[in-house]
């Protein structure tokens, strides 16, 4: 089982999980207080899930006795609660944790430097740093061709590889 989720996740509005959201709204709000205490949330910006803890919590109770979850999902310092009680019982194994950047990179160093990865063929945007604050907005708005941007210093701006 993979939580991929973190503290997006959004309460459903339907259906019997919606009852069940409903009794935990409480708890989930507070979670999600945690998880985001200081967000500046401004139109359609990012913002905290209205439940960031129910994906853990679905996670543990979906998989099989003995087995693994593992956690990517981004959950922020703040949030102090996960259902190791059930997961306990259950004798679960839980990983998580960001990508182990250290181990690829010697790796991704040696691809690139033969030419066998060319990374400016991720990039979509390249924009100047006088431009960051739009980009970050247009990336947060989910805008269609905002996948990888390079912040460059430079008046010039090359078209990004296509």
């Amino acid at each position: 089982m993979i939580d991929a989720v973190g503290v997006e996740s959004e309460r459903p509005k339907s259906f019997p999980a919606a009852e069940q959201a409903q009794e935990q709204s409480e708890q989930l709000d507070a979670a999600r207080d945690q998880a985001a205490p200081e967000t500046n949330q401004q139109g359609d910006l990012w913002k905290p899930g209205d439940a960031p803890t129910q994906a853990a919590q679905w996670a543990v109770q979906a998989v099989a006795k003995a087995g693994t979850i593992g956690v990517i999902g981004v959950y922020p310092p703040q949030l102090r609660s996960y259902p190791f009680g059930e997961a306990f019982n259950k004798n679960l194994t839980i990983r998580t944790g960001n990508c182990p950047h250290r181990r690829y990179v010697p790796e991704l160093i040696r691809l690139t430097a033969t030419g066998a990865v060319d990374p400016a063929r991720v990039l979509t945007q390249v924009e100047t740093v006088p431009e960051a604050i739009e980009a970050y907005e247009a990336f947060d708005r989910r805008e269609e061709g905002w996948l990888k941007t390079a912040l460059v210093t430079d008046a010039v701006v090359a078209t990004p590889p296509r």
